[in-house]
């Protein structure tokens, strides 16, 4: 039984990581409605860690670029201009807030994941993001439709975002902390709501995810280690075989939705979000009976 929990959480973890319906709201919906043990932060950490290595498997040219593009920009004055060096500094603005919210309220943010009420709630947010962010969009890019540049083409967010959108995406991924406010989810919706193309927002979402989730492994990694070394070893295994399979299903999760992106809206997510949270309130209710 305890490696089949291992397998479903591995595949939630990897499903619901990039489609923005909030992976760690799933990892407290999935314990409550099976009742199961609520699953310790540091294994949600761990399988976040997971999904951080699917993304890059798949962006690892983008990111090595940024990354070397940031580095050469120090000392290059000609590379500030680059779309990579400029896209290095929109990801460290709009990491900023979620740092400083992780770093100050990780204990209050915690005594979300066990109360599944609040995770209804908070999906219940996210479905509004989406469907309010795919809104605004709409009229954003029809207004900008025919503006000088529009009909260039962008291959990149770099070109589009700037300092204020990467700002306030930022502030949308801090909030998203929060388990069941879908982390792509909100940094989707905040961008898409600039006007900024759907497939761009959510290649942006994804590249914005890269710090924070190697960050939050690594916090709760060094809070942590002490409990994860001394596991028995069935435990360890288990751990293993979630970080397997939310590796594999994350990627390919990355792979639909950037194709679901280039062709229709995210609205049926902000559905699955509302869905999800009815069958949260409809359970809290029937078992407090």
């Amino acid at each position: 039984m305890e490696t089949l929990k291992a397998i479903i959480l591995g595949i939630v973890q990897g499903c619901t990581e990039f489609f923005p319906v909030s992976s760690s709201g799933h990892l407290v919906f999935i314990p409550f409605l099976f009742n199961w043990d609520y699953i310790p932060v540091y294994y949600s950490v761990t399988l976040h860690f997971a999904t951080l290595l699917a993304l890059l498997s798949v962006f690892y040219k983008e990111a090595w670029r940024i990354i070397r593009s940031f580095f050469t920009g120090i000392i290059k004055k000609t590379e500030r201009k680059s779309n990579y060096f400029k896209l290095s500094i929109f990801i460290i603005i709009a990491t900023i807030p979620a740092v400083l919210v992780g770093f100050f309220m990780s204990d209050y943010i915690e005594s979300f994941f066990n109360k599944p009420l609040f995770v209804g709630i908070f999906l219940v947010f996210t479905a509004l993001f989406l469907f309010g962010g795919e809104l605004i969009g709409k009229k954003m890019e029809r207004r900008y439709a025919n503006s000088p540049g529009q009909k260039e083409k962008n291959n990149y967010p770099a070109k589009k975002i700037n300092y204020l959108t990467s700002l306030v995406t930022g502030i949308g991924q801090a909030i998203a902390i929060l388990p069941g406010i879908s982390r792509s989810g909100t940094t989707i919706s905040v961008a898409r709501a600039f006007g900024i193309k759907r497939e761009d927002c959510v290649k942006f979402s994804m590249l914005l995810s890269i710090p924070v989730i190697f960050g939050a492994f690594i916090y709760e990694l060094t809070r942590s280690s002490e409990i994860i070394f001394t596991q028995d070893l069935s435990v360890t295994l288990n751990m293993i075989l979630s970080f397997v399979f939310a590796f594999i299903s994350g990627f390919l999760s990355i792979k639909v939705l950037l194709r679901i992106a280039r062709r229709r809206n995210l609205n049926f997510f902000a559905i699955y979000c509302i869905v999800i949270a009815i069958i949260i309130f409809i359970l809290t209710a029937v078992r407090k009976i």
